[in-house]
């Protein structure tokens, strides 16, 4: 097995307007409408992307479709360019080559499964790809008061050999002891923040636990991940040679993917949180 630990500061989210902003966005969602045409929103804006299939708007079995095209770019060496770029020009110009960059499509159903401000929310996600199929299972208990974040899903490969890419997962986050350990420093009797991702040969364990930075005065949160890999069935005396081998490497790659997190998250946050509910609901507009 393979242990990693890190900390990181980050910039906070206040409780309060965790709980407006999901109003607004709720609120938001109910004023619009939509059918198989699009979404209609309620300026007068209509996003033709996202269409109501099945069922009547945010009720239980209602069924929207929305594809996403994705560009995808041919990876050439430095030295490949060089030295057959002008090859490359000429076959593309005369029809005989294939041009560097294809487009990929990806088609998401949303269908919602519980639309209750004061209960839940429960959606259920499809993602079909050329390449790879993604189904989550997403919720946020009392939406009113959000209290539980519950996510589950599975992840399917359409390319051989399909069992490099199938594996499943869920994260749990308990809002309700995220904020008061983050923000007076109680510690819960288990990490607020946990997730579990299980391939065939491979099992990995997240755990995150806020508490308030050292010098409180400037109210941001410390962060601390653990990620844990660990063989499985078995594969698992395989795996751990593998997991002991590559153990300086994949403390680094984490190390790395966690700080990157940190970094974007000091970087959006503080602008979000700055708005008031009428600045956030004309941004969510303004962007269709």
């Amino acid at each position: 097995m393979v242990s990693v630990r890190h900390k990181v500061v980050v910039e906070p989210v206040p409780y309060p307007w965790l709980v407006d902003a999901l109003a607004v966005i709720r609120t938001l969602l109910e004023e619009s409408q939509a059918d198989e045409q699009g979404l209609v929103l309620p300026d007068g804006q209509v996003i033709p992307d996202i269409r109501l299939t099945q069922g009547r708007h945010l009720r239980p079995g209602s069924v929207y479709l929305t594809e996403i095209d994705v560009e995808a770019e041919d990876d050439e060496d430095d030295e490949d360019d060089h030295g057959d770029g002008n090859a490359k020009a000429d076959a593309n110009a005369d029809g005989s080559g294939t041009s560097e960059e294809a487009e990929a499509s990806e088609t998401v159903q949303i269908t919602v499964r519980e639309w209750d401000h004061r209960r839940a929310v429960r959606l259920e996600l499809a993602v079909v790809a050329d390449d790879m199929n993604v189904e989550l299972d997403a919720a946020l208990k009392s939406p009113d008061r959000p209290s539980l974040v519950e996510i589950s899903g599975r992840m399917r490969g359409d390319a051989a050999p399909r069992t490099l890419f199938d594996m499943a997962g869920r994260a749990r986050v308990r809002l309700d002891d995220w904020w008061p350990a983050a923000d007076t420093g109680r510690t819960p009797l288990s990490a607020p923040a946990a997730a579990r991702l299980d391939h065939r040969w491979i099992r990995a364990d997240v755990r995150a636990e806020p508490r308030p930075s050292p010098s409180r005065a400037d109210g941001r949160w410390e962060i601390h991940v653990t990620v844990s890999l660990r063989g499985r069935r078995l594969l698992r005396p395989v795996a751990a040679v593998v997991l002991t081998v590559a153990a300086r490497r994949i403390r680094r790659s984490v190390v790395q993917a966690v700080d990157n997190l940190a970094a974007q998250w000091n970087d959006r946050v503080p602008h979000l949180v700055a708005m008031n509910t009428d600045e956030l609901r004309e941004t969510l507009l303004s962007r269709p």
